[in-house]
């Protein structure tokens, strides 16, 4: 059975300048005491192709942690754009929050998000070189992919367990997302996709 349950995130800002900070309400609840702290973190997927251009945003640790419910707000500052490689700053990709305890992995929540430009002329002519104050970003903040992982929440792991898919992976394991799949799945609204049932 795990500790913690996380009962919902809600994207405070899903459409935003690409250089405006990321904001996720998260809110969880702790079924058995924790003497440890768990840690999230926040990943922009910079390439669906190579990790190594992933971009660890920010961490933040809560805790130790009581029975009941906790709601925060997980903030950070937009990726550096001058480590993407320049042809994919612009179309789909995802950002990743990941919550451990123990250094184990226990929840993996990713949104798929769209940059484009913020006028119909550059995206029909996009200039040579990225016009980054231009570009906006749009996350579809209603289907999540969530997993969730068994863990061992009595002991410590020193060496962190390998996610078996590397983050781009996790989100594209079916292939890249064009903007076209993403405007029609951005139609079609769900239920809360922390329910159970969508897990």
């Amino acid at each position: 059975m795990s500790s913690i349950n996380i009962l919902n995130i809600i994207v405070q800002n899903p459409e935003a300048h690409f250089t405006d900070p990321f904001k996720f309400e998260i809110v969880f609840e702790c079924l058995s005491e924790l003497k440890k702290e768990i840690e999230w973190k926040m990943i922009y997927i910079g390439s669906a192709d190579d990790e190594k251009y992933d971009q660890i945003l920010d961490t933040l640790e809560i805790g130790p942690l009581e029975l009941g419910s906790m709601k925060f707000v997980f903030d950070a500052n937009a990726p550096d754009y001058k480590k993407i490689p320049e042809g994919e700053i612009l179309g789909v990709t995802a950002i990743l929050l990941c919550c451990s305890y123990n250094n184990q992995e226990f929840f993996r929540c990713g949104y798929y998000l769209n940059n484009i430009y913020d006028n119909e002329e550059m995206n029909l002519n996009q200039p040579q070189n990225v016009q980054i104050d231009h570009v906006i970003r749009s996350i579809l903040a209603d289907k999540p992919r969530i997993t969730k992982f068994n863990i061992d929440w009595d002991n410590e792991v020193k060496d962190i367990p390998q996610f078996k898919n590397n983050n781009g992976n996790f989100m594209f394991s079916d292939g890249k997302m064009d903007s076209e799949k993403f405007k029609y799945l951005a139609g079609n609204k769900v239920d809360n996709p922390f329910n159970e049932n969508h897990i």
